[in-house]
Formats: C-alpha cells, sequence, structure tokens
C-alpha cells in the first residue's frame, strides 16, 4: 500500500491579490453606508410615525395653551433636548412674549422676554426668517452677552426655528436647549421643520377660530344690544333669528317670530312697496333697501317703522341670507303728530289775533252793506208808498238790498273761512287768488289809513301745493305789518305793493313791500324769533308763525331793506 504525502503548503488559505482587497473594503464601506442609510430611513419613518402621531393627537387638543404645550413637548421629545421654550410676538407690542416653557428656571424667564436684538438666537431666527443653530453659546462670538445667563440655565446648545404662517407670517420662535454641545442630523432637522410648519398652521388657525370666535361674541353682543330690532332670514328658510328688540317691537315671542312670515306681519297697504323692493333684490338689481313700512303687532297695534334691508350673497352670487335692521318710530310719529296739532293751535291763534287787528276794519266793511241795505229798504218803501207806486224805482232797489246782501254774506264767508279752526289740507292753490283775498279783506283797512294797496302778478304764474287758509294767514300778517309800519310816513308815499313772481323754473315767490322806515339791521334775523316784536302792543308770534308755517310748506321766508327805503318780506314755495 502506498503512503500518501502531504506538503503543510497544501493546506495554507489563499493570499488574496491586492484587486481582491480593494474589493473588499469597497463592499464593507457600501454596507456601511446601507447601513447607515437603513438607520436614517427608520430614524425617518420614526419621525413621521411620531409627527403622524403629534397631528392626530393636536387636532384633539383643546385651548391655546394645551396646545402651545403640547407642541412644544413633542418638539423637545424629537430632540431629546433638556429645555425649551415658546415666544410668540405679541400683536400689540411686536415683542417675542414667553407662552411656553419646558425645564427652565423660572427666574429666568423675564430675560428671555427682554431680549429683542440679534445676539440671541430666537431673534437671529426672527428676524432672519430661518433656524438658527448655536453649536457651543460658550465660543459663539455674537452670543457672548447671554454667557452668563446660558451659564445659570446650564445649556451649551441651542437652537431656535421660527413658525412661520400659510400666509408668510412669522407667528414666533420654537427653540430647543441642551446641557451639552449638540450636533442634528439633518434627518431631525427636516423633521423638525415639518414639525414647526405643522405648530404654526395649528397656531394660526386656533388664532383664526379665536378671532372668528371673538367676532361672532361682538356680533351677538350687538345683535341682542336692543338698540334696534334685527333680523336674519333666508329666502328658503324663512326667518332663521331676531333679536329681543325685534321681539318686543312685534310683541310676539322668539320661538313665535321664527314661525313667521314677513308679509304675515307687515300692514296690508305698505305690502305691494316691500314686495316691489323685494323683487329688485331677489333679481340682482340691487343688494338692499331702506323703507318705511308699517308692522301689525301680536295685539294688532300698528307700528310704523324705518327698515333698512341687505343681502349676504354666496360666490356664485346666490342670496345667502338677509339683514333686517327695524327701527320703531311710532314715538317720533306721534310726537311729530302732536306737534302737528300744536302748530296748528299756534297758526289758528295767529289767524284770530290778526282779526283782532282788524276786527275795525271788517266792522266798517260790514256797515257799508247794511248801510245800504237799511238805504234801499227805505228807498223801496217810498217808492211802493208813492201813488200810484213806482214799481220800476222799487224794483231797482230790492236788486241793490239784495246785491248788498250777497255782499255782506261774501265778507262774512271769508272772515269765517279764514277764523275758523281746521285740519291742515294740502291742495293745488292758485296764489293769484289768495292775493286777491287778501287785499280784499285789507281794502278798507288800507283806504282808511291812506295806504295805496296793489296787487302785481309776473308772467306765467304757476300753482302750488299747500294749504289755502294757512298761506292766507301769512300774507294777511306781512300785509298788516306793512300798514301799520307806514303809519309815520307821509301820506303821497304809502304805496303798498304785493307781487307775485317766478324765483326759478320751479319756484313761486311772493314779495310785500311797503314804504315805512325799515327794520334795524340788528332785528333783521330776530324778528322772527318767537316773542321777538318791535311793537309797544305786539306779541312776537305773527312772524314765528309765519315762517313755521312756510317752512312746512318747504319755502323760506326772509326780509331784505328797500333801495328807497322801506321794507320787503318775501317767502318762496315750491310750484
Amino acid at each position: 500500500m502506498g503512503s500518501v504525502r502531504a506538503d503543510a503548503d497544501d493546506f495554507r488559505t489563499p493570499r488574496p491579490s491586492e484587486d481582491s482587497r480593494d474589493e473588499i473594503a469597497r463592499l464593507r464601506r457600501e454596507a456601511a453606508d446601507l447601513q447607515r442609510a437603513l438607520a436614517e430611513r427608520s430614524g425617518e419613518a420614526e419621525s413621521l410615525r411620531r409627527l403622524h402621531e403629534f397631528s392626530t393627537q393636536m387636532a384633539a387638543v383643546d385651548g391655546l395653551q394645551p396646545l402651545l404645550d403640547e407642541v412644544l413637548g413633542a418638539m423637545v421629545a424629537l430632540h431629546g433636548a433638556d429645555f425649551g421654550l415658546i415666544q410668540m410676538i405679541d400683536p400689540a407690542s411686536g415683542d417675542l412674549v414667553i407662552v411656553a416653557r419646558h425645564r427652565l428656571p423660572t427666574g429666568l424667564l423675564p430675560y428671555f422676554d427682554g431680549v429683542d436684538d440679534e445676539s440671541s438666537a430666537s431673534s437671529r431666527a426672527l428676524t432672519r426668517g430661518i433656524r438658527v443653530v448655536i453649536d457651543d453659546v460658550t465660543t459663539d462670538a455674537d452670543f457672548a452677552p447671554h454667557r452668563a445667563i446660558a451659564a445659570s440655565a446650564g445649556f451649551r446648545t441651542v437652537q431656535s426655528t421660527p413658525l412661520v404662517s400659510y400666509t408668510g407670517e412669522t407667528l414666533g420662535v420654537i427653540s430647543t436647549q441642551f446641557r451639552e454641545p449638540h450636533r442634528f442630523s439633518a434627518s431631525v432637522l427636516r423633521i423638525t421643520d415639518l414639525y414647526a410648519r405643522h405648530a404654526a398652521h395649528l397656531l394660526e388657525r386656533h388664532r383664526g377660530e379665536q378671532a372668528l370666535g371673538a367676532s361672532e361674541a361682538r356680533f351677538r353682543r350687538c345683535f341682542d344690544l336692543g338698540l334696534v330690532g334685527m333680523a336674519l332670514t333666508s329666502p328658503s328658510k324663512g326667518c332663521l333669528e331676531v333679536n329681543d328688540e325685534m321681539c318686543r317691537i312685534l310683541g310676539y315671542s322668539r320661538a313665535e317670530l321664527l314661525s313667521k312670515h314677513w308679509p304675515d306681519l307687515t300692514h296690508p297697504e305698505d305690502l305691494a312697496a316691500d314686495i316691489a323692493q323685494f323683487a329688485q333684490v331677489l333679481s340682482g338689481a340691487q343688494d338692499g333697501y331702506v323703507i318705511d313700512k308699517r308692522f301689525i303687532r301680536k295685539d294688532g297695534r300698528v307700528v310704523f317703522t324705518t327698515m333698512a334691508t341687505n343681502c349676504l350673497r354666496a360666490r356664485d352670487g346666490s342670496i345667502d341670507c338677509f339683514v333686517a335692521l327695524v327701527l320703531d318710530v311710532s314715538d317720533l310719529m306721534h310726537a311729530n303728530e302732536a306737534l302737528r296739532r300744536t302748530r296748528d293751535q299756534l297758526v289758528h291763534m295767529g289767524r284770530v289775533a290778526a282779526m283782532g287787528e282788524l276786527a275795525t276794519s271788517i266792522a266798517h266793511e260790514m256797515n257799508q252793506p247794511l248801510a245800504a241795505v237799511v238805504a234801499n229798504g227805505n228807498a223801496s218803501r217810498h217808492w211802493l208808498a208813492a201813488m200810484p207806486p213806482n214799481l220800476g224805482e222799487a224794483l231797482a232797489a230790492v236788486d241793490r238790498i239784495v246785491a248788498d246782501g250777497r255782499r255782506a254774506a261774501q265778507v262774512i264767508a271769508r272772515i269765517r273761512a279764514f277764523v275758523r279752526r281746521s285740519d291742515t289740507q294740502r291742495a293745488s292753490i292758485d296764489l293769484q287768488e289768495v292775493l286777491r283775498d287778501v287785499a280784499a279783506i285789507v281794502e278798507n283797512e288800507a283806504r282808511t289809513r291812506g295806504v295805496a294797496l296793489h296787487v302785481e302778478v309776473g308772467a306765467w304764474p304757476a300753482p302750488v301745493i299747500g294749504d289755502r287758509v294757512q298761506l292766507q294767514q301769512v300774507v294777511l300778517h306781512l300785509v298788516i305789518n306793512a300798514i301799520e309800519a307806514m303809519a309815520t310816513t307821509p301820506v303821497e308815499r304809502r304805496r303798498l305793493v304785493i307781487r307775485l313772481d317766478r324765483d326759478g323754473p320751479d319756484t313761486m315767490r311772493v314779495s310785500v313791500r311797503d314804504a315805512g322806515l325799515g327794520l334795524p339791521a340788528q332785528d333783521r334775523d330776530r324778528v322772527f324769533e318767537a316773542f321777538y316784536t318791535t311793537k309797544d302792543n305786539g306779541m312776537g308770534m305773527g312772524l314765528a308763525i309765519s315762517r313755521s308755517i312756510i317752512e312746512a310748506h318747504e319755502g323760506r321766508l326772509w326780509c331784505a331793506p328797500n333801495d328807497e327805503g322801506g321794507e320787503s318780506f318775501c317767502f318762496t314755495l315750491p310750484t
């Protein structure tokens, strides 16, 4: 049997070549890189998982402070930091204010609130709008002013990331601090940016919700304040909301009004005008309107209101809802009515006072036809007693008696119409007839006092709308004043002109022009004041009442001196 001989060299491991060693080194480097990449991906996956948990957790947080605390806690956990704080910009002062902290000593907080230069990390981040990391505060030259505070707090590394909203507005800064020098990986910094961005959006949304809530609260306070009635209505859903004042105005409870339809509450005579305006809004011709309308209260009483309504439209132009403001003006209407009655009473008293001043003239004017009646009656008896009776002369005398009786009746009718107390009656009036009626009333008085009275009418007189008796009263008072103003004027110069003329395309003017002494300049404005008079026995009410009458007719009453002496009192009325 043969023997087998083995050389020891046959069992040695082959020595790798130079190329093999390079390949092994490359594979080892790739394996290390892959292991690091896997670790980073694993870390990022863990961070993303934590970000998802963070988002879910934040969505359930109620209240700003709990939200700030949760955001800061999540960031501290992400970094493995020892300290942390969130500083928000105060809208009023613009300063950074600490709103949340983690483990920072309470005694140092005022210092961090007071830092507003670029030497600190948070101020740099706020000013530059980017994250700032100071690896070691003991060697950072810019941080030198704060090293003592950092040493007191016990941190060496600090990072500050700005919180930026969707619109690019910087809301504040979130910072973390470390006791020992710390290096951040690129992966952690990317996740930090996601955390900060998400936190900023949550804070912005919460701030918006707070502002919306405050706005809604302010609206609710204004809505319920009760100065005017307010209602929100929808074209499809009816009445949505009413305030207490609206309930008071209409006499219904809130629940009752929410089940009502506005046409059922509107006075029938005002419904057509309201519906016409409402149709204009529905067609898009206008967004709102203001209207005077009457409502029917629950107890059946009529309420006078001024209502302003406007619509809020959706993006597509459709009407989302109506906002109606209703002001109860019933008290004002009643007060105006009482004022009108009082003014009418004053006007009536003024007419009676004016007729008192004309009592002598009236007696004289009545005596003339009465004396003529007596004379013609005696003449009739004489002609009938003759033999033979003179029937022709007797009949003529009787005709004169009838004419004088009619004349006396006309005088009495004019006086009764003027003195009679009645409600204001507005109608189309020919001012020429008004002036002639007044001239007829004062004719004898003017003749007795030696005053030449003239009525002049310009071209194209137009009718006006007003109360005939009240306008007669104004003209009569001005004419009486003018006659009295010429008491000391030489007889040959006592001329009184009542003139009617146009004062523009839509205005008529009446002027009463005398040749008296005129008014002192200081009295020219005061003569229209109540109880101010230039007469020894005057009441000072005539001109005040006259001005109130003219102004109630939408006109103007004034006086001015004449060039040749005397005064002119004028008033205008719209045609």
